[in-house]
């Protein structure tokens, strides 16, 4: 049987076989080399990022179609169908129509402007009012009554206007149907009222649909362009959403996981930025990849390398504007790996030297 020195013996052999074994441990993220090696099959398309292969950024700006743009103010004070007014006459004289006494008030309530664009008025029969101010419906229900009433005086006040509504949907702070009003005739001043908050305008996404056509631009775009403010119609559709867009940040970082994009150009200085930056103790400032999913179907993604070593390619990285769903792949550096050995051989020569003072 062996001794318990010969034993302890054993137990040091099976650690430092088992810290040896260590020396293969595996990388978080892929190499520099096992980038290029994937570019050498054809599983990714690799692209050293230069001034010449910077890919483009995408579009800034969107804008909406002619008609939209140049489609003048809604008259707000015109009448139409699903209008609903309340409507009250006043005569004078002995005979009286409207009231039991001369010189009485008739309330008739509420009446509706019904869909050919008329309100039934007694003793003038169905008035057209659709298209008239409230002026110009008093009127002519003034002129149809002179030949019944004696000096009527009639007055109009609108109840309801449902004739010139705009619809708010999406994730706007106030979503339904809107009337077209004095101080909310254009699409700016809608947006005052329901866009929610807005510390990222260049995140809101606001699609306006008329007549069959839709457009979207962002809501930044609209401040900072007065074209873009253009005049609400009825049965316009308004949809504001806000545009949620990540990033996702792997290998030798300060911070790994996703990371929100707040603004449109956002740059690859600028993630790194979010993911406090590189780790110097880890990563290997020549193999910084962005990878992509390609355009088209089927083919291989596409990985944009940086080496951060260069001025020139850090002026490139803050010139390169991420995209929704691009990874940031920071590479180990060789020495990192090579430290992650030696540590644990470290650890398993301390484990021995415990194990051999341990024996009596």
């Amino acid at each position: 049987m062996p001794t318990s020195r010969a034993r302890s013996a054993i137990f040091a052999t099976m650690l430092i076989g088992t810290t040896l074994s260590a020396c293969a441990t595996p990388q978080a993220v892929a190499s520099l080399s096992e980038v290029q090696k994937s570019a050498e099959q054809g599983q990714v398309v690799l692209v050293p990022v230069t001034a010449q292969t910077l890919p483009p950024p995408p579009p800034s700006t969107a804008s909406f179609p002619p008609t939209f743009l140049g489609a003048g103010e809604f008259d707000y004070d015109q009448l139409g169908p699903g209008d609903r007014l309340n409507v009250r006459i006043w005569e004078s004289g002995s005979a009286s129509v409207f009231a039991p006494e001369s010189g009485g008030g008739t309330d008739l309530g509420e009446v509706t402007v019904d869909e050919s664009g008329q309100i039934y008025i007694p003793y003038a029969g169905r008035v057209r009012v659709s298209g008239l101010t409230i002026s110009q419906a008093r009127s002519n229900i003034i002129g149809r009554l002179r030949t019944v009433v004696a000096n009527p005086q009639v007055d109009i006040r609108a109840a309801d206007r449902r004739s010139a509504l705009v619809s708010v949907q999406g994730d706007a702070a106030k979503t339904g149907s809107f009337p077209i009003v004095r101080g909310r005739t254009r699409l700016g001043e809608l947006l005052a009222e329901v866009a929610p908050s807005q510390k990222s305008p260049e995140m809101l996404k606001v699609t306006v649909r008329r007549d069959g056509q839709a457009a979207t631009v962002r809501l930044a775009d609209i401040y900072a362009n007065p074209a873009l403010d253009i005049a609400l119609r009825p049965g316009d559709s308004i949809i504001v959403n806000e545009d949620v867009q990540n990033v996702t940040v792997l290998g030798a970082a300060g911070l790994q996981g996703q990371i929100r994009i707040p603004e449109r150009d956002f740059s690859l200085i600028a993630a790194l930025g979010q993911a406090r930056g590189i780790n110097a103790d880890a990563a290997d400032p020549r193999a910084v990849f962005v990878l992509r999913a390609p355009e088209q179907p089927g083919a291989p993604p596409v990985a944009y390398q940086f080496d951060m070593r260069r001025p020139e390619s850090i002026a490139l990285a803050n010139r390169f504007v991420m995209r929704d769903n691009d990874a940031i792949l920071i590479s180990n550096a060789p020495f990192a790996q090579v430290r992650q050995t030696l540590t644990a051989i470290a650890q398993g020569l301390s484990g021995f030297r415990s194990a051999i003072t341990v024996v009596p």
